[in-house]
């Protein structure tokens, strides 16, 4: 399916960084202990969102004219595991938050 106009392409990409940030959060539920540390802090709630947010943008920065579905959704999609994979590979003084809290480096890890 080709998409004309550029609002058409960012909801697909909106929609692939939302398939994205599910699988993330299907991972997370997968360790055993995986979701209890980060489901009740906000942080890591606004980090999802942006990470859409963030998938959604970059149509608009890549494509010019019509593009395929496909596309779009690749790049709504590839754009939050890239972002994640380079914070999980932070160095460890970069990425600390605190003492005790689960850590973005960790969050990001699946």
């Amino acid at each position: 399916m080709i998409l004309q106009t550029l609002l058409a392409q960012v909801m697909v990409a909106l929609i692939g960084g939302l398939a994205a940030e599910l699988l993330h959060w299907y991972a997370l539920s997968r360790k055993p202990g995986g979701l209890k540390g980060y489901r009740t802090h906000a942080v890591y709630w606004v980090t999802t969102v942006g990470m859409v947010l963030l998938g959604g943008v970059m149509p608009v920065l890549y494509l010019q004219g019509t593009a395929s579905a496909l596309l779009c959704f690749h790049l709504g999609a590839a754009t939050p595991v890239i972002v994640q994979k380079l914070v999980a590979n932070l160095p460890t003084a970069v990425a600390q938050q605190g003492a005790g809290a689960p850590t973005l480096r960790e969050f990001f890890r699946w």
